[in-house]
């Protein structure tokens, strides 16, 4: 069972819960921006090692020398602070220790983005020779989750725009999902009514109330996609993010409006997005990233669509697709990118 930390300051809570719960060896991730040095009370009480995440995504080094550290002494917890790469290299961290029958840590993670969402998943993403390879086990469910709105306060407009894009893309895709279940629905439905109401204004007027209610959507459409994964959007989208840099939450919803058309008929997301039909439902989506400063066409990112269909298609993770409404048709995707990007 999980336990959620809610609230303002609440990355305070960490330490004493950790001291009571008999674990006073820590190992810290964190990526290189988080101020540890700014909070001389953060971890009082607590014996930890800090290690700083370095780069975007999660690399099969990167994890070996985190295991290296680690291994230097007998923590007793690992405490990831940080986006998603972040709490994904503590993942890969444990995987490697479950891989090799070590001592599996106590894992509590706290973003400091309201995107991601793999605070609530057993699964993680690590770059091998920059081919995505998913890990997954139950191990990697952190126990504790501590949701502090003030750790994403310093996210940029664009930082919260594209990790806000990515709630939005986990929800829909985890509701119309081959996998959805009634509980991953309540998940994505939640997740979809929060984002509506606070996404723009997050970006564009962010407060303590709206940055809360965003980092909640995302753990919410990470309940989702922890039941069913993720499909079509997610499955394009790991191209653009390894060969042409564009951020994940970014690339994810360029796709997104997309698969509207292509899976068509799907009435129920529809009317959680008050929209009437497919077309109306990707314009709702290309609208709302024009609104917050987002990119919606390949062609403003500097690509060339037509130079890139083949490769693009070619590497579409087929284990993601395997999850979406309707099945992978190459010339019928062919044919929407080319028309809407």
């Amino acid at each position: 069972m999980q336990k959620l930390l809610q609230g303002k300051n609440t990355i305070y809570e960490a330490a004493p819960y950790l001291i009571e719960a008999g674990y006073e060896t820590v190992f810290l991730i964190t990526g290189k921006h988080f101020q540890l040095h700014g909070n001389p009370e953060f971890l009082k009480g607590i014996h930890y090692n800090h290690f700083i995440k370095d780069g975007v995504n999660v690399t099969e080094s990167e994890t070996n020398e985190a295991v290296t550290e680690f291994s230097k002494e007998k923590f007793q917890a690992i405490l990831a602070i940080g986006g998603g790469s972040v709490i994904d290299l503590a993942k890969s961290l444990i995987y490697q220790l479950e891989k090799e029958s070590k001592y599996i840590p106590f894992f509590a993670a706290a973003p400091t983005t309201a995107g991601s969402g793999t605070e609530a998943t057993h699964f993680a993403v690590v770059y091998i020779d920059n081919k995505k390879l998913s890990l997954v086990s139950k191990v990697l469910l952190p126990q504790l989750v501590i949701l502090d709105p003030t750790l994403t306060y310093s996210l940029s407009p664009y930082q919260t725009a594209v990790s806000g894009m990515d709630v939005l893309a986990q929800a829909i895709e985890s509701y119309w999902n081959k996998n959805a279940t009634a509980e991953s629905k309540v998940s994505a439905i939640h997740a979809i009514s929060l984002w509506k109401e606070s996404f723009i204004n997050t970006v564009l007027s962010p407060t303590e109330e709206r940055r809360y209610k965003m980092q909640y959507a995302a753990y919410l459409a990470g309940k989702a996609i922890n039941i069913t994964r993720t499909t079509g959007p997610h499955a394009l989208s790991y191209y653009l993010t390894v060969n042409h840099g564009i951020p994940h939450g970014h690339a994810v919803a360029l796709f997104l409006p997309v698969f509207f058309l292509y899976n068509h008929s799907q009435e129920e997301v529809y009317h959680l997005l008050h929209v009437e039909n497919e077309v109306d439902a990707a314009h709702f989506v290309t609208e709302n990233l024009k609104r917050v400063g987002l990119t919606t066409k390949l062609s403003e990112l500097k690509i060339d669509k037509n130079q890139i269909i083949e490769a693009l298609l070619d590497e579409v993770n087929e284990e993601r697709f395997a999850n979406n409404p309707v099945s992978f048709d190459r010339e019928k995707l062919k044919q929407l990118i080319l028309e809407q990007l």
